[in-house]
């Protein structure tokens, strides 16, 4: 076998099966990864979604800012939960699309509250989606007055490049809110609103409050697993695929060798 080996055809088939154990590895590392970050994500979801509040100020005070990756909290800090005092900005909600409730496409609308010198975006909900996806529906407005939001810190969102109809918006893109909102403060989070006191007056729009989120681990651990698992798959077939043509060759060796006609010596013709 280690000769039929040694040949050009399965020297290449080997290294094709070695890449292939590579791509293998590589991938199950980049789904074990997704894993451990949506196990990140879970974590700060039990630890932080039931905590008791603390004040927004001292929640940005203590943490809060830019890091490497563009993303204004760390994903332990995500889910926090905030309270803030002082008003919604009057004026239109920005709408952002492209948001499923309960297998339901709509719009997410964000208010600007302002809070303490801070004027920092609010999610109030989820309303369904117009009669057809190029109007904006509408929603009941905010409550006026002062008022108290206990809610959650959220790092903005990317900016998806779409250039929408005001006051549409494709993500909750910080950057992009302020284009639109000029007087948001350089914060690149917002708050999904939990409560407030005291609450919006019941109207035709409903802002429906978003519900807890998804806590599930996905199968990014086993699909991991499936793929560490399947790394040797390549070498075990050319090894096997190897021993089969050794025998293959083996037998037909001895067919051959059998099928050879007997050569007659001159004294076996002079006793005959």
């Amino acid at each position: 076998m280690l000769r039929l080996w040694l040949t050009r055809r399965w020297l290449l088939v080997t290294v094709a099966a070695i890449l292939f154990g590579v791509a293998c590895w590589m991938l199950g590392s980049w789904q074990w990864g997704r894993h451990v970050e949506q196990r990140t994500k879970v974590t700060a979801i039990e630890q932080n979604y039931e905590a008791d509040p603390a004040p927004i100020a001292t929640v940005l005070a203590h943490g809060g800012g830019a890091d490497r990756s563009g993303e204004w909290l760390t994903p332990e800090q995500q889910w926090t939960r905030v309270t803030l005092q002082g008003s919604y900005r009057p004026g239109p909600d920005l709408m952002v699309r492209n948001r499923t409730k309960d297998q339901t496409v709509g719009f997410e609308v964000l208010t600007p509250f302002v809070t303490d010198g801070l004027t920092i975006l609010v999610d109030r909900g989820w309303v369904p989606n117009a009669r057809d996806a190029e109007s904006t529906p509408s929603a009941d407005p905010p409550p006026s007055g002062p008022i108290e939001v206990v809610g959650w810190l959220r790092s903005g969102e990317p900016d998806l490049g779409r250039d929408l109809p005001a006051p549409q918006l494709a993500s909750i893109s910080i950057s992009d809110a302020r284009a639109r909102v000029p007087e948001l403060s350089d914060v690149g989070a917002y708050v999904v609103l939990g409560s407030q006191t005291p609450p919006a007056p019941a109207g035709e729009h409903p802002v429906v409050p978003l519900p807890r989120p998804d806590e599930g681990l996905g199968p990014h651990q086993a699909y991991a697993i499936q793929w560490w698992l399947t790394m040797p798959a390549g070498l075990v077939f050319v090894w096997f695929a190897i021993r089969r043509q050794a025998i293959q060759s083996a037998e037909d060796s001895r067919q051959e060798a059998t099928a050879r006609p007997k050569k007659v010596r001159i004294w076996d013709e002079e006793d005959a």
